[in-house]
């Protein structure tokens, strides 16, 4: 067990190291403070479109408000706001996560049997078993230090905003976790076969969610679908706590099982 946290640590500070990685990392946040600033000047515009109502002015002068209905449709129209501020801010920092996720997993065994470092590791009685996991438990400290990240940026974001955050997205950080763990293991499996690019992408559209109920792939696909809250978040909806709780064991499930394989293939693959 120590071995493999040793591993973990050097993959998790050999990763940190690589400029394609930050660069991924950097770009992903760049874009969610891009789409909050925009998506917050949207929200100003909505605030400022009731500036003229009778309604607003009385809201901002701290008066009694007596026309309930242009005081329900001022709540709908900031709600509805808030709500796709919250969608897009959570959609955009998911889809980054994937990216960083994949890039990760798919090339953490697969560059090393490439550039033939891992013959030098494997010759200090380290096993394969060993390297695989220690590999894989590297990215899972780095994804969850992007989690972490995530987590700080909705706090912060709704704080500067002013608006509460949504029932959904509270539980959207681990969700995203959890998938972006489902994604990795794929792609980590499939990188001990083919080209990490193309494990990568396989692994991204292996989703049962390209598929109808119809065909029988549906059932044999991983389900990343029911990860995604974004129209949860979007229509604000609530995320019992027995739903994440088997979404978690699922994805468990499915890490576990494809580490198996991955170590199955792993065990008979030369590292030529």
């Amino acid at each position: 067990m120590k071995t493999i946290f040793l591993i973990a640590i050097d993959s998790s500070r050999a990763l940190l190291h690589q400029r394609l990685l930050l660069g991924l990392m950097l770009v992903s946040l760049a874009l969610v403070i891009f789409f909050s600033i925009t998506l917050s000047t949207a929200r100003k515009h909505i605030t400022e479109s009731f500036s003229d109502d009778p309604f607003v002015t009385n809201t901002f002068a701290g008066t009694s408000l007596t026309n309930k209905f242009e005081q329900r449709k001022f709540r709908e129209q900031m709600s509805s706001a808030s709500s796709i501020i919250q969608a897009g801010f959570y959609g955009l920092t998911s889809f980054g996560g994937n990216i960083v996720a994949l890039f990760i997993f798919s090339t953490a065994v697969a560059a090393e049997i490439r550039k033939g470092t891992i013959r030098l590791t494997l010759s200090k009685r380290v096993s394969r078993t060993q390297f695989l996991l220690g590999k894989y438990l590297g990215g899972v400290v780095v994804m969850a230090g992007y989690a972490l990240i995530a987590s700080a940026a909705i706090l912060i974001f709704s704080q500067s905003q002013g608006v509460d955050l949504n029932p959904a997205i509270k539980w959207s950080p681990w969700l995203m976790f959890c998938a972006q763990l489902m994604l990795g293991s794929l792609a980590m499996l499939l990188s001990l076969f083919m080209h990490p690019i193309i494990a990568a992408v396989l692994a991204y559209f292996a989703g049962n969610g390209f598929y109808s109920l119809n065909n029988p792939l549906y059932y044999i696909l991983p389900s990343y679908q029911d990860f995604n809250v974004f129209f949860q978040v979007l229509k604000g909806s609530f995320i019992h706590l027995k739903d994440v709780a088997f979404l978690s064991l699922y994805a468990a499930d499915f890490v576990i099982i494809m580490l198996l394989l991955a170590l199955w293939r792993f065990r008979s693959k030369e590292l030529t």
